[in-house]
């Protein structure tokens, strides 16, 4: 049985959510009402489906685990610390990740 962790998201990612959700609402509101909610959903199942993300190579040298999920174009990468999932950060699949 899988243990559930807690759900924690870093300043970073909330304030990627803020910009997707910002970049979207300018051609549809609405669609940006239905992005913000599947990345939401998506991120909130981490908490039971957590090792069901694929490792990040570009992060593979950190001392915590980084993985990553889909949620429709966007990847959510997380880090499991102990018992809590940090949702770190988010971005477009068509995107290059910003580390550090």
């Amino acid at each position: 049985m899988v243990t559930a962790k807690k759900v924690l998201w870093a300043e970073s990612a909330k304030k990627d959510l803020q910009n997707i959700y910002g970049r979207v609402a300018q051609k549809s509101p609405e669609r940006a009402k239905e992005v913000l909610l599947a990345i939401v959903t998506k991120a909130g199942t981490l908490n039971t489906e957590y090792a069901k993300g694929a490792p990040v190579a570009l992060l593979a040298k950190e001392p915590d685990p980084y993985k990553v999920v889909l949620s429709g174009f966007y990847k959510i990468i997380y880090s499991i610390v102990g018992e809590t999932v940090v949702v770190e950060t988010l971005y477009h699949e068509k995107q290059e990740p910003v580390v550090g």
